[in-house]
């Protein structure tokens, strides 16, 4: 399974401790993509956020990952699942023959 991650900043670094929370950000990245979890991550040019994919065999191990994400006390975090764009169009178009049908 894979999931867009998109993390914004809401609440400031604490000054005595970002440094530290930068490193650990760095290193949980750094981790999951040399695990294979992480297939890409950014940051978002001109703002305090940034995402990535993670791929995941469940949605208790996608809860593990990102409850050890450094920033995410300080974030805004939203998760949305991906799918494959062809076949979430091709059933969506299934779906609307169905319904029209017999008019």
């Amino acid at each position: 399974m894979r999931f867009l991650i998109i993390v914004k900043n809401k609440f400031p670094l604490p000054p005595d401790a970002a440094a530290a929370i930068f490193d650990a950000m760095i290193g949980w990245i750094d981790g999951n993509t040399k695990n294979g979890k992480m297939e890409q991550a950014w940051g978002f040019a001109g703002v305090q956020a940034g995402g990535g994919i993670l791929s995941v065999e469940s949605l208790q191990e996608l809860d593990a990952i990102m409850t050890e994400m450094p920033f995410g006390p300080f974030s805004k975090v939203e998760v949305h699942g991906l799918t494959d764009a062809k076949e979430a169009l091709t059933h969506g178009k299934e779906v609307v023959s169905m319904m029209t049908k017999g008019r």
